[in-house]
């Protein structure tokens, strides 16, 4: 994949055009600390570093005052200053929001709908994902949060780690956010060492509880199919409640329930292990309880967009229609 990708563009002016003829790396606008110490003397180091800082942090507060359409002209004149301005961002982030984020939005706040800070940070593109990763782990959950969507407007596989990391805090909104995001990097590899991740935070019975069981949520949403054998040998954990997300999470990946006792669990993946996820999901279409059979029909058409999933009122004559279509429509794809 190719470097960080900004999804959404900054006001108008943040990011200074390269002039015509001229000779600056456009792989990155972000300057250096501080002029190399050949070319100024040793002694001026101290001083110089402690005006940078201390011009970086007044920028940062200026910055704090000024709403969205007056704030390039700082913006500029931070990125200049290149780590100096990041870290003093980072100080102070989020700032003075713009807008507070509700649980009613219909999507994630893009940087420069947050505030003043997290629009300036977010021009610093993949000079600032050191930072953000920084700032997701920070010990208050409102610049966890903030950092965490801000990562939505990067296509960056850097983030996969930080966002695996988030995906346990002990913050919903954070953990929501980060799996949300998550799963636009399935098809990575780096991904796929994250789901191994989760699932040995989830077997480990020397992390507290709390993040195991977060790990097992966290593997359920992002429908990781190879924790299947590991939620199943978890049922027989000593604490109710991971068995019982166990069970929750085996009910989602393969639309079948056998209770809590492993046996029955045991013989179904000796003989339907080896199948990948849809095709426990089409025999889930036969099953005799409706919700279950609603459950195969509904993750169905997340996973394959090849048919509506039914309505509640659907008998179980429907939905044997159905398994009919999928069976033949996966047999047709996935010949032997």
């Amino acid at each position: 994949m190719a470097g960080p990708t900004r999804k959404y563009p900054l006001p108008a002016g943040v990011i200074p055009t390269t002039p015509d003829g001229g000779t600056e790396d456009i792989g990155s606008r972000v300057r250096e600390k501080a002029p190399a110490a050949a070319d100024r003397g040793s002694d001026s180091a101290p001083v110089l570093k402690e005006n940078l800082v201390e011009l970086a942090e007044r920028l940062v507060e200026e910055l704090d005052t000024l709403g969205p359409r007056e704030i390039a002209p700082v913006v500029r004149r931070l990125m200049a200053l290149g780590n100096f301005g990041l870290e003093a961002l980072s100080a102070r982030f989020p700032g003075p929001l713009w807008r507070h984020s509700l649980a009613t939005d219909s999507r994630l706040q893009r940087p420069d709908e947050i505030s003043a800070i997290a629009t300036a940070l977010a021009a610093f593109e993949g000079e600032a994902i050191p930072y953000l990763a920084r700032l997701m782990r920070d010990p208050t959950s409102k610049v966890r949060y903030y950092a965490t969507v801000i990562c939505a407007a990067y296509s960056s596989p850097r983030l996969i780690e930080p966002l695996m990391q988030a995906s346990l805090d002990e913050d919903r909104e954070c953990r929501r956010v980060a799996l949300h995001l998550l799963s636009a990097y399935q098809h990575e590899a780096l991904f796929l060492n994250a789901l191994g991740e989760l699932r040995r935070c989830a077997a480990d019975g020397t992390q507290p509880l709390p993040i195991r069981r977060r790990a097992v949520s966290a593997l359920t949403q992002l429908r990781d199919e190879a924790s299947a054998a590991l939620f199943v040998d978890l049922l027989a954990d000593a604490d109710r409640g991971i068995a019982t997300a166990c069970r929750v999470g085996l009910r989602v990946l393969t639309a079948h329930d056998f209770g809590f006792s492993r046996d029955p669990w045991l013989r179904w993946l000796a003989e339907r292990g080896d199948e990948t996820r849809i095709q426990w999901l089409i025999e889930g279409l036969g099953d005799g309880r409706a919700n279950i059979r609603l459950l195969a029909s509904r993750e169905l058409w997340h996973s394959t967009r090849f048919l509506q999933p039914l309505s509640e009122t659907a008998d179980r004559e429907q939905f044997l229609t159905i398994q009919a279509s999928y069976q033949r429509w996966w047999s047709k794809s996935h010949p032997e």
